[in-house]
């Protein structure tokens, strides 16, 4: 054999190995976040415990009262949906208008997501895919949480 075909077969080589880690990086790459939730059965899954939960919970419950939890469950899923990369589009409206007059507390934020972090740990979702859902959803607790003013003493 001689050196340039040497050469030629070690090129090859390197060339399929090459390859080989490419095809298995790319059968290796990390599933998206919704497919980490377990796609739209798991997302539906996820909103319609989460609000059976909070809407039973008597810490929790008062802003679920008379509230269309069907309605709810849907939109819901349709944001964790699109939230978290899978095919949906949400089409409800903003969070500042949905909880609008509904007084939400931080104890009351918090709760629901304690509540959402036990459901994810049941359903077996694990914790970086837990903490990027947290992660998108954080963000909205400004437009959930009502502060409350207080007047100034005069």
């Amino acid at each position: 054999m001689t050196h340039a075909s040497r050469l030629l077969a070690l090129a090859a080589v390197l060339a399929a190995a090459a390859l080989a880690v490419h095809v298995a990086v790319a059968d290796a790459a990390p599933a998206t976040l919704y497919e980490r939730l377990g796609g739209q059965a798991g997302v539906a899954a996820i909103s319609d415990t989460l609000i059976d939960r909070v809407s039973a919970d008597p810490r929790l419950r008062r802003s679920f009262k008379d509230a269309d939890l069907g309605r709810i469950k849907r939109l819901l899923a349709e944001q964790l949906c699109d939230l978290s990369g899978g095919p949906c589009h949400y089409t409800g409206d903003s969070m500042k208008e949905v909880h609008a007059g509904h007084h939400i507390s931080e104890a009351e934020f918090y709760g629901m997501v304690d509540t959402l972090r036990t459901i994810l740990r049941e359903r077996q979702v694990g914790i970086a895919a837990t903490n990027q859902l947290l992660r998108l959803l954080a963000p909205m607790k400004r437009e959930v949480v009502e502060h409350m003013r207080t007047e100034s003493p005069k």
